[in-house]
C-alpha cells in the first residue's frame, strides 16, 4: 500500500468535510490516535478502518487508497480535478499541510468566512 498517497487522500477528504479528527474517528469508531497516526503515515489502516472511512467518506476504498479516480463509483466531475491545482492552490495546501491541526482548522474556518463574505459582496 502507498502510505504516502493514502495519508494525503484520507487528510484531504476530512480538510474538504471540514472535520476534525475526533469526528472522523467518532464516525468510525476507532480512536482519534488512529486517525492521527494514519494521516501522518505512521500507521497503516486495517481492513475494517478502511471500509469505515469509505463509509464515512462515502467514497469507494479503492479511492481512499488512490487506486482509481473514483470517488463513489463516479468519475469526479470538479475543475479542480479535471485541470489539476493552480499554483497558488498548490502553494495554500502546501502551507496548510505544514501547520499544526488546530492552526489548520483555523485557516480552514478563516477561508469559509471570506468565501462566505465573497459570495455576499457579489450579490
Amino acid at each position: 500500500m502507498d502510505t504516502e498517497n493514502f495519508k494525503n487522500i484520507l487528510k484531504d477528504l476530512r480538510i474538504e468535510k471540514g472535520v476534525r479528527q475526533n469526528e472522523v474517528a467518532k464516525g468510525c469508531d476507532v480512536s482519534p490516535q488512529c486517525i492521527s497516526q494514519l494521516e501522518l503515515g505512521t500507521r497503516s489502516p486495517t481492513g475494517s478502518t478502511l471500509i469505515a472511512l469509505a463509509e464515512y467518506f462515502n467514497c469507494s476504498v479503492d479511492y481512499l487508497l488512490g487506486r482509481s479516480d473514483e470517488y463513489a463509483n463516479r468519475k469526479i466531475e470538479s475543475d479542480l480535478f479535471k485541470n489539476g491545482l493552480s499554483s497558488e492552490e498548490k502553494e495554500l495546501l502546501k502551507t496548510s499541510r505544514n501547520l499544526p491541526e488546530d492552526l489548520q482548522e483555523h485557516l480552514l474556518r478563516y477561508a469559509k468566512k471570506l468565501e462566505k463574505l465573497y459570495k455576499e459582496q457579489k450579490k
